[in-house]
């Protein structure tokens, strides 16, 4: 690009530089063969870049082609992988923000039933498989609901769960829970293998 630049300014220049010498020779014989060694000089200036080209090294000329096709190649790639990184990091937002809404959703479907059979209030959260073609429900893997305890129980005591090893629940919570999670599966027309439940202390 750099020789095409200095190729066309060299030609402005020297058309500027003819155009003063013919202003200031007079008429004549003198001015006809001047005007005919212009003209060659022009003819020069514009073969330069074929001159230089066949006077180059061709295996330097091959080198350099390669070298400028390698790093517009390069160039490419490396806009290419940002633009795939950014795509990526764009549809998991938009995943985390559609679990999140989905979450939100669900609680709201059970909560009001689930406070009036058995004094709980879900806290809801969906993980789903990182599928680049997902599809929900059907990618939907695990859905955590965690329980709080809305009313004293003289049967149920408050469980804290560790979510490293959870402990065994009491009879009366395992059975709960199982109750729970049956009905959640059907208000939310999900496999109840994909329900996780765990009581946290009363709110």
């Amino acid at each position: 690009m750099q020789l095409v630049i200095e190729w066309v300014t060299n030609i402005i220049l020297f058309l500027l530089f003819a155009i003063i010498i013919d202003f200031l020779l007079p008429s004549g014989t003198m001015q006809k063969y001047v005007k005919m060694v212009v003209g060659l000089l022009l003819l020069l200036i514009m073969l330069t870049p074929v001159l230089r080209m066949a006077s180059a090294d061709p295996d330097q000329l091959v080198a350099s082609a390669l070298a400028r096709f390698s790093e517009g190649f390069k160039g490419e790639e490396e806009i290419k992988n940002q633009m795939e990184q950014q795509k990526k990091e764009i549809q998991a937002s938009q995943r985390a923000y559609i679990l999140e809404q989905m979450a939100v959703q669900l609680e709201n479907d059970v909560n009001g039933e689930l406070m009036e059979k058995y004094g709980l209030k879900a806290d809801v959260k969906v993980y789903a498989d990182h599928n680049e073609n997902w599809r929900m429900p059907e990618d939907i893997k695990t859905i955590e609901v965690a329980l709080l305890k809305q009313r004293p129980s003289s049967a149920v005591e408050p469980v804290v769960i560790d979510t490293i090893k959870p402990p065994a629940l009491p009879e009366s919570d395992a059975s709960l829970a199982e109750e729970v999670r049956a009905f959640l599966a059907g208000k939310w027309e999900v496999d109840e293998n994909k329900i996780a439940v765990q009581f946290r202390g009363r709110e």
